[in-house]
């Protein structure tokens, strides 16, 4: 299913978490990852610069530039070699690039030749801002055309999938990917729909059983009443679900409860990844 993996990282706290989830879908689908690092050209101030300071404050004006895209060459190059180390270790294929442009762009170009992204959900700026999505993940996850896999700073192997499912069209291709993934990962699946109306839940999870009756993996079905965007992340808690399947626009208030918008979601994200499809 997924053979080519696009593996974004940055320098970040995360990247750690989004190399250990993409070498275990690299092993589990013997799938190839290609590693990418974008420097950003409209950053060079921020985070970044703590880096670079100490070499600017040498350095004429004039050089100034050239002098930052070296530094920053230099760090994209250091990013790679850890991820080039983990995948040899492991006897993973994969290849990397460097590229530059604005990042979430160049992302998104990556991503149409890729059949999964995987990127943290906060980057370099965790520490300043620890209750927002980072904007590019926000970007690359409202805009692609493929799946995206949003992993917190903790990653260990799924066990607990859950789907979020509510019968738009954007729910129904969420439906297909859960399905592959998890019989080829063999993982168990619990399909969630929230609503007010049992009849009409009962009616949407059908829909879904005539599809996954298909597949040869354990299916659980349930209902629960109420908002999405309250309702799904409390059943992730309850249930200790690892990871959330979900189409990016079918539910609404809950997308944008999952890009970060609210508190609670800040206090939840810690204990869950997010794999989003169009």
């Amino acid at each position: 299913m997924y053979k080519n993996i696009l593996v974004c990282l940055d320098g970040g706290s995360a990247d750690n978490s989004v190399i250990n989830a993409a070498l275990y879908l690299a092993q589990k689908l013997k799938a190839k990852l290609h590693g990418l690092t974008v420097q950003d050209i409209l950053t060079l101030e921020g985070p970044l610069m703590y880096d670079i300071s100490g070499a600017m404050a040498f350095i004429p004006q004039l050089n100034l530039l050239e002098e930052t895209r070296k530094v920053m060459e230099e760090r994209s190059k250091n990013i790679l070699t850890g991820f080039v180390k983990a995948c040899e270790d492991a006897g993973v294929a994969h290849h990397e690039s460097i590229a530059e442009g604005i990042v979430h762009k160049v992302i998104l170009e990556k991503t149409q030749l890729h059949d999964i992204t995987i990127l943290g959900r906060r980057g370099l700026n965790y520490e300043l801002d620890k209750e927002l999505l980072g904007s590019t993940t926000d970007r690359v996850v409202s805009k692609a055309k493929t799946p995206v896999l949003v992993v917190t700073h903790n990653f260990e192997a799924f066990k607990n999938p859950l789907l979020a499912y509510d019968g738009s069209p954007q729910a129904r291709e969420a439906l297909a990917t859960a399905a592959k993934l998890c019989s080829d990962l063999q993982l168990p699946l619990t399909v969630l729909h929230v609503g007010k109306d049992k009849k009409e839940s009962e009616a949407v999870l059908r829909e879904a059983k005539e599809y996954l009756d298909s597949y040869t993996i354990v299916v659980k079905y349930e209902h629960a009443e109420g908002n999405p965007h309250q309702e799904v992340p409390q059943y992730v808690k309850l249930h200790n679900h690892d990871v959330l399947m979900m189409g990016a626009r079918g539910h609404g208030r809950l997308m944008e409860f999952i890009l970060g918008s609210t508190t609670e979601y800040a206090l939840w994200s810690g204990n869950c990844h997010v794999l989003v499809d169009q």
